[in-house]
């Protein structure tokens, strides 16, 4: 009989290989080598392909070179443990659950399969590939070696939570995908273009065109207390790679020594805990999603607790909440400040103010009346009216800031701006409001020619005032108007040229 002894004592009860102590799933893999040669694979294949057929879940000190489970349905968790083995592949199985503790494997391939939890603990891995995987409590890797983990559609299943469940802390425990106590990371890649996964799915002879390309969604994907490998190749490469995730994100006491990259897909209250990012953070054609006790609670420590020794770039994102937009692209702002590139700094600074003004008018937008609906003053009480005044105030007030502010010189970032209104208004539309009014004279003689008009127009926007013409009427107002005008646009036009070219 096999002389392995399992944890609770027990030895194994299958018959030992010829020339050896142990049996065929126990044989170390140099003794069964020099024993057997290239059979002891084969031998391996079929002894485990048998104890999976007469119902056996749980392996313990296994030793395998390949272990695939194929179109397997089990009610009992797969459990490996203490074990050494080359690739482990579950495919088109529907499963309780995959439990791997304290072993040691090069590469995982879970693919096109339902697994209802994934339970890693205190094991070595170089790969780990989920693929096309439906679960439904939850995916846990802790306190494992991990070189590469690729994660591609993978989807929580939901099911009814009743009763003491919906009160207790198992509730949080469904959907949920972590990643917590990880070392010598190289790569966590999130629905990834993995260079090789063709040629490692060729090799065992899984077709990738059956392969789902779903979003991966879970309730919460938590990155925790990973230690990236230190090795400085690695150090200018992206280290986090996330596609098209619908859920909520968090990472957690990470020193991300490269860039980390989210692209497409959902992030709903993304929170960051003592996260050193040392390159660059980037955003692309993101929605995010933010709530009320999310403003309150994590954003105002965002700030301090998300650290971008880079850049923060975001591009064709989208938020539900303003007061989200303002804080992130204020945190691009500010990286890109730090490193002199002011061109970019002024762009996330207007991005940043017009997140601001939302805010004001999004506030107040609500007590706008309605077009075609015939709005009555309410009988309230003098402090209830004093609110809903002051409430039109700031709407009026976030108008006036959108005229003289945004649509004039964009906050201050383009300087550009102004000279074209400036151009446009006193060359094109004040000459023709004095042109179709008649309402400006020379020695009392109203003017013929259009260019005469053009002439008054400039004089009066640059507030030269020669006196060989005058307006009279309603040129009067429009005179007043745009000699005001004139000396405003020329007074940001300075400022802004001045901060742009002058700081």
């Amino acid at each position: 009989m096999c002389e392995y002894t399992f944890e609770n004592g027990e030895k194994c009860k299958t018959k030992s290989l010829a020339g050896s102590k142990y049996c065929s799933l126990h044989i170390p893999f140099d003794e069964g080598e020099l024993l057997y040669g290239e059979k002891i694979k084969e031998i391996k294949e079929s002894a485990f392909k048998r104890k999976l057929n007469r119902g056996v879940r749980y392996f313990e000190g296994v030793q395998l070179y390949e272990a695939k489970i194929s179109d397997l349905k089990s009610e009992k968790p797969l459990i490996f443990k203490n074990s050494k083995i080359k690739t482990l592949i579950v495919e088109n199985s529907d499963l309780k659950g995959l439990s791997i503790f304290n072993c040691e494997i090069e590469r995982v391939v879970l693919i096109a399969s339902s697994i209802a939890t994934i339970w890693v603990k205190n094991s070595t891995f170089f790969g780990f590939n989920i693929l096309d995987v439906k679960f439904e409590n939850s995916i846990s890797v802790k306190n494992s070696t991990v070189r590469y983990l690729m994660m591609n559609s993978v989807q929580y299943a939901e099911r009814a939570i009743s009763g003491e469940e919906e009160y207790g802390e198992k509730e949080t425990i469904h959907g949920r995908i972590e990643l917590s106590d990880l070392k010598n990371v190289r790569k966590i890649a999130i629905n990834s273009r993995y260079p090789l996964l063709k040629e490692l799915l060729d090799e065992h002879g899984i077709t990738l065109s059956r392969i789902s390309k779903k979003h991966v969604k879970a309730r919460i994907f938590l990155i925790k207390n990973v230690v990236f490998d230190p090795s400085p190749r690695f150090k200018r490469q992206v280290r986090i790679f996330i596609r098209n995730f619908d859920g909520v994100l968090q990472l957690e006491n990470l020193e991300v020594p490269g860039h980390v990259e989210i692209r497409g897909g959902r992030l709903k209250v993304p929170e960051f805990v003592h996260t050193t990012i040392y390159n660059n953070l980037v955003f692309k054609s993101v929605a995010f999603y933010g709530n009320t006790t999310w403003n309150l609670t994590v954003l105002p420590n965002l700030l301090a607790e998300l650290s971008v020794i880079g850049f923060v770039i975001l591009e064709e994102c989208s938020f539900n909440n303003p007061a989200m937009e303002e804080f992130f692209y204020r945190l691009a702002r500010i990286t890109w400040e730090k490193s002199g590139d002011k061109e970019k700094a002024d762009e996330y600074y207007y991005l940043e103010m017009l997140a601001r003004r939302k805010q004001k008018m999004g506030r107040y937008v609500t007590y706008l009346p309605k077009l075609g609906i015939r709005v009555r003053l309410p009988h309230l009480p003098l402090g209830r009216i004093g609110t809903k005044i002051k409430h039109y105030f700031h709407l009026l007030e976030g108008l006036f800031e959108w005229f003289f502010a945004d649509l004039t010189c964009k906050y201050g970032t383009d300087w550009k701006r102004p000279i074209v209104i400036w151009l446009f208004m006193v060359n094109i539309v004040f000459p023709v409001l004095f042109y179709f009014t008649r309402s400006v004279t020379s020695s009392g003689v109203p003017l013929k020619s259009f260019l005469d008009y053009e002439y008054f127009s400039v004089v009066t926007a640059t507030t030269l005032g020669y006196g060989d013409l005058h307006p009279v009427g309603i040129g009067r107002v429009i005179a007043s108007v745009e000699a005001l005008f004139g000396m405003f646009m020329w007074a940001v036009f300075l400022t802004v040229f001045a901060r742009k070219y002058m700081r």
